[in-house]
């Protein structure tokens, strides 16, 4: 592991992973993931339940997937809480932002498993519909609770479409999945005679949803043990429509991070609602004492945070993400592309290399709309004379004067601006979900391996 005092200066940069115990730790939760998961799957074969009795040939492989595909889809339900319960270590492992793209894929698989688990089920059963009687009631809970899932997927994948505000969505979104959850367990306890006699499949499903209760209850209380009290101390506009905030500890703890890290903030004000968002910190931890965010109004919620006024209270929980140089070789070269406020891990990444006289070449690509929404122009003149080694190219995709709307960075506008990098370079982009799309598949072409391209996609 390394030191989190990279100076003298007494600069805490949190807990960075060496990459032989990062592996060693990933490789292990990934092993024990494929164990857990090829056991629970074998249930169907080891412990049949008397309904296979009788089934042969292709009847008894509908049902036996079709039990295959509910304990799957099950187990996937459960594992969606680590995904996304902000969990610091599966975080320094595999970053936040990474686990919650996992947890929108699971959400598609497991929707999918969902539907056809009924049908594998009741074909060889030669029944479609579930009888209106007392005893089908788990039966009744496995189509409520198919119903809940279905809800929930596209309530999640198409909240913007259907106009849901985010903070009802993720209110419902959490209690929808608790009650997921407590559905799950008591269908698969009493639907099928594998799990209503007292056995290992049985003490396994008990097992399962006591350390699922306990997980809930320790990422619920994260928030609250884990967070960080602070108050706003300064409010700022940036360029035309970007506020700086910068808060200050409200007691004597060291907030730790690398620069390029972001973190959840929640603001307690009149102005602003209290559900925490994610953002980059635009500050570096090689100049203590304050944290600065950086945030484009693009939404409802951003659109307040001007509002905010001084003395305001903020709890913030993190660091998240792997997000910085610091996190790969030490002295390798540098490629900077952002796309507009996605400068802001750029910006936390220059400042702390500039305090520590880094002489490293560093390329920054910057793509704006116009000059008037570049933010920190005058500190980037200033981290230019600072880094001997910073080359800094602006590109405008639009023009104000004319209104015409130039074209945007693509394989042949890239390839002579980064043609004197070197193919080993670290490579970061940051800005828009399709800009980073397009510009990681130019650079691969253009020669760059995927392994040392690093993009940070939030997807909350």
């Amino acid at each position: 592991m390394q030191n989190n005092r990279l100076s003298a200066d007494s600069v805490s940069v949190g807990t960075i992973l060496s990459p032989g115990i990062r592996n060693f730790l990933m490789g292990s939760i990934l092993f024990l993931t494929l164990l857990l998961t090829a056991g629970a799957l074998s249930i169907p074969f080891f412990f049949e339940s008397p309904s296979m009795w009788y089934k042969i040939g292709i009847d008894k492989s509908l049902l036996r997937a079709g039990k295959m595909l509910g304990i799957f889809a099950g187990l996937l339900l459960l594992f969606q809480l680590l995904l996304a319960g902000r969990i610091k270590l599966l975080d320094r492992l595999f970053s936040l932002p990474r686990l919650i793209c996992q947890h929108r894929y699971h959400a598609w698989t497991i929707a999918l498993m969902a539907l056809l688990h009924p049908v594998c089920v009741s074909i060889p059963e030669d029944r479609l519909l579930i009888p209106l009687e007392m005893r089908y009631w788990p039966e009744w809970i496995g189509v409520l609770l198919l119903g809940l899932i279905l809800l929930q997927f596209v309530t999640s994948q198409w909240r913007k479409r259907l106009k849901i505000a985010f903070p009802a969505w993720m209110r419902f979104h959490r209690i929808a999945g608790l009650l997921t959850v407590m559905l799950l367990i008591t269908h698969v306890l009493y639907v099928s005679e594998t799990f209503e006699a007292d056995g290992l499949p049985r003490t396994a499903v008990l097992i399962a949803a006591g350390l699922f209760l306990l997980m809930l209850l320790w990422v619920r209380a994260s928030w609250f043990l884990g967070s960080h009290a602070f108050t706003v101390d300064r409010v700022k506009l940036m360029g035309t429509d970007c506020t700086c905030i910068e808060v200050k500890p409200s007691d004597s703890s060291v907030f730790g991070y690398a620069p390029g890290q972001f973190a959840f903030v929640s603001f307690k004000s009149k102005q602003v609602t209290r559900e925490p968002h994610p953002f980059t910190l635009s500050s570096t931890p090689s100049r203590p004492g304050k944290l600065q965010f950086t945030i484009r109004a693009s939404g409802d919620w951003t659109r307040t945070v001007a509002n905010l006024s001084k003395g305001d209270q903020a709890r913030i929980q993190g660091p998240f993400g792997r997000f910085g140089h610091l996190f790969t070789t030490p002295g390798r070269e540098i490629l900077m592309i952002a796309g507009g406020i996605g400068i802001t891990p750029m910006l936390s990444m220059l400042r702390f290399m500039a305090d520590h006289r880094d002489p490293r070449p560093v390329t920054l690509i910057w793509t704006n709309r116009s000059a008037e929404k570049v933010v920190y122009a005058r500190e980037m003149e200033v981290l230019s004379e600072r880094l001997a080694g910073l080359r800094r190219v602006s590109v405008f995709t639009s023009d104000t004067k004319t209104g015409k709307r130039s074209k945007r960075l693509d394989r042949e506008s890239l390839e002579p601006l980064v043609g004197h990098n070197s193919p080993d370079s670290a490579v970061y982009i940051c800005g828009p979900p399709k800009m980073m799309a397009q510009v990681k598949a130019d650079l691969k072409s253009l020669g760059f391996p995927a392994r040392s391209i690093y993009t940070e996609v939030f997807g909350f």
